[in-house]
């Protein structure tokens, strides 16, 4: 929590340190206590008058509306041909991404013939 200085005062619990209007206080690296910031935001201090004033934190800037919404991914619907049509390495990968274990280790003929009972086509 910080807070700005509205009128120009001398902290004498600050070794005499001036705070000017515009300044943050308490400056960096000094603790004060909440009573002291009491005082200084009320009129119970040797001016008699507000010093300083709580600064709201400002909030995330929310773009949310200026964004696109996600894609969603289209479902691809392979073909027998497609399959078929695949390099072993496409084969294997395609298997993989379908719980295929061993893809690997599986020829192409043998994936092409598992894909396609498997995606029932």
């Amino acid at each position: 929590m910080s807070y700005k200085v509205i009128h120009y005062f001398t902290d004498l619990q600050d070794f005499n340190h001036p705070y000017k209007v515009g300044d943050t206080f308490p400056r960096l690296g000094v603790k004060v206590s909440e009573e002291r910031l009491k005082e200084l935001s009320g009129k119970n201090n040797k001016q008699g008058k507000p010093l300083i004033q709580k600064v709201e934190e400002a909030k995330e800037a929310d773009f949310s509306q200026f964004m696109n919404p996600p894609e969603e991914k289209a479902e691809v619907s392979y073909t027998k041909t497609d399959i078929n049509r695949m390099s072993t390495s496409e084969l294997r990968d395609f298997a993989k991404s379908n719980g295929v274990a061993n893809a690997a280790d599986i020829t192409g003929a043998e994936l092409k013939k598992i894909l396609i009972e498997m995606l029932n086509l």
